[in-house]
């Protein structure tokens, strides 16, 4: 019976934990500052970023680096031999991200090739 009780706490502990890893998310609402297209953002932190285009398109980011102040996620495309790193950099405190592109053959070759500057609001749903 011991052993039952102790299954259940043990159980019931890694739910509890589960729950508050995954309720760590942050919603962003951000607005391309050339275009005034609109992208929203889901941060689960310590894990990965969803960009959700304006199309309804989503791309899932690693996440780098990450404080208080700054997150940087990215993710590598590969089509044709051509290699594409997408990079997403928070600024929180200034509510600033930058989204880059960078292209090239390999990993250490990459080269900027496009670069958006977006306004985020907290999306609090």
């Amino acid at each position: 019976m011991i052993f039952k009780n102790n299954k259940i706490i043990l159980s019931f502990l890694l739910l509890l934990n589960t729950e508050l890893c995954f309720s760590n998310q942050v919603n962003l609402i951000c607005k391309n500052i050339d275009d005034d297209s609109i992208h929203k953002f889901i941060i689960s932190s310590h894990y990965k970023v969803k960009n959700i285009l304006p199309n309804g398109y989503e791309f899932d980011y690693i996440i780098e680096k990450e404080s208080e102040k700054l997150l940087v996620a990215y993710f590598f495309q590969k089509n044709h031999g051509i290699i594409k790193k997408f990079t997403l950099t928070f600024n929180f405190e200034d509510n600033i991200l930058y989204d880059e592109m960078y292209e090239g053959n390999t990993p250490e070759d990459l080269i900027l090739k496009d670069k958006k500057t977006f306004e985020c609001k907290n999306d609090k749903r």
